[in-house]
């Protein structure tokens, strides 16, 4: 499901064609919208904190809002800013010229895949070479405006190839910029790499959890990692994927099925009051209660990397990678070096609504083995680096080498 999302925002960062027209939208297809996605979320979301019960009584005192917007684009922006103000951090409101396009494989974009966040959307990485990156834009970043317009959704990155797309961006400072990014072709496949950083350590860069994890050369590049006495795991800007492949990896790096921590959903939570009587938002209890649904780290053929190791996170490092450095950090005990990550780490997936309309929601909250819910606060490292990626590698290698 995690695979699903990301290849879904991926899409609709790096694949406009023309750009999505914003046609009319009647009353009665906003209303039909509303108690679909209303059903939908009392339905099957979970996120911890959050009462759905109180969702129909939200949406009415939003209804002012939403009668406002006159076309689907406007609609699909004001429901999602409604839902966050509730306080869903996943949740996208797709209109139908993106919806339609979601599963399409053309390549033209920005380079930047991005997640809504609050504020805006948030950059989970930037392309190496691509006009993202030639502009300044970083991972973490949170985009606020494109081309004037809020930046509610990733369909406003959409343009034909060679327009230019002028964002508003807060920096993790907290600094805003103007920037003017060209879209053009971009290449989506990110192959994950090796390097020596110094005879006793070797880095490991893994670009994405989604489709671009290849398991065999994963597998290949820790059979060489097995020669040095120092591992870095490199997931800046990687902004997750599908949990099978988080668990691949944990099983490369920890003993195998070694539980990680618990995804919180609804079933789980309504298993747990049933037994308990307890609060089904209290997702830590319901974490700590359950005995059985745990995440566990996958089979290993060749057992763990027996060296030390270090993580590199920063804004852009989300979901599966949050699970990653989390679960390092508490059961071997790896040092986490970069800069804060982005907090994002509810499970979702995605339903079509009426209307050609379709919506991102989040189905489980998630919570480590040890207690903490990265949602919302994000890991934080031991050894905090900003500026150039080369001095986070550098610091977490000497650290290593000590």
């Amino acid at each position: 499901m995690m695979a699903r999302a990301l290849m879904a925002a991926l899409v609709m960062a790096l694949c406009p064609g023309a750009m999505a027209s914003a046609g009319p939208i009647s009353p009665e297809a906003k209303q039909e919208i509303v108690n679909r996605l209303q059903e939908v979320l009392t339905r099957q979301a979970y996120v911890g904190g959050v009462d759905f019960s109180l969702l129909r009584q939200h949406l009415q005192g939003e209804r002012e809002t939403l009668n406002r917007a006159t076309t689907e684009e406007m609609f699909a922006g004001a429901l999602q800013q409604s839902l966050r103000q509730f306080g869903i951090s996943h949740v996208g409101i797709i209109p139908p010229e993106a919806a339609s396009g979601m599963h399409r494989s053309a390549t033209i974009g920005i380079g930047a895949p991005v997640r809504p966040a609050q504020g805006g959307l948030r950059v989970l990485a930037v392309s190496k070479g691509s006009p993202a990156e030639r502009a300044g834009l970083r991972a973490g970043d949170i985009i606020i405006e494109v081309d004037g317009k809020r930046a509610t959704s990733a369909e406003v990155l959409e343009g034909p190839i060679g327009s230019v797309a002028r964002l508003r961006v807060r920096r993790l400072s907290g600094q805003v910029d103007e920037l003017r990014v060209e879209r053009q072709a971009v290449e989506m496949r990110h192959a994950s790499t090796m390097d020596e950083l110094s005879p006793r350590t070797a880095i490991i860069r893994i670009r994405s959890f989604a489709q671009d994890y290849e398991t065999t050369e994963i597998e290949e590049l820790f059979d060489r990692a097995f020669e040095y006495e120092n591992l870095i795991i490199d997931l800046r800007g990687n902004g997750g994927g599908a949990v099978r492949n988080l668990m691949h990896l944990m099983g490369l790096l920890i003993p195998e099925f070694t539980p990680l921590g618990t995804p919180v959903s609804n079933s789980l939570a309504a298993e747990f009051v049933a037994e308990t009587g307890g609060d089904p938002t209290d997702a830590r209890a319901v974490a700590e209660w359950s005995t059985s649904q745990k995440m566990t780290s996958g089979p290993n053929v060749f057992g763990p990397f027996p060296g030390r190791l270090a993580v590199l996170i920063d804004g852009g490092s989300a979901s599966a990678s949050e699970v990653t450095s989390s679960a390092l950090r508490e059961l071997r005990g790896s040092l986490i070096v970069g800069s804060r990550s982005a907090g994002a780490l509810l499970v979702s997936t995605y339903v079509e609504l009426p209307a050609g309309f379709a919506a991102q929601i989040p189905i489980s909250d998630y919570i480590t083995i040890k207690g903490f819910r990265p949602e919302g606060e994000g890991v934080q490292p031991d050894i905090e680096v900003s500026g150039r990626r080369e001095d986070a590698e550098r610091a977490a290698r000497e650290a290593l080498e000590k």
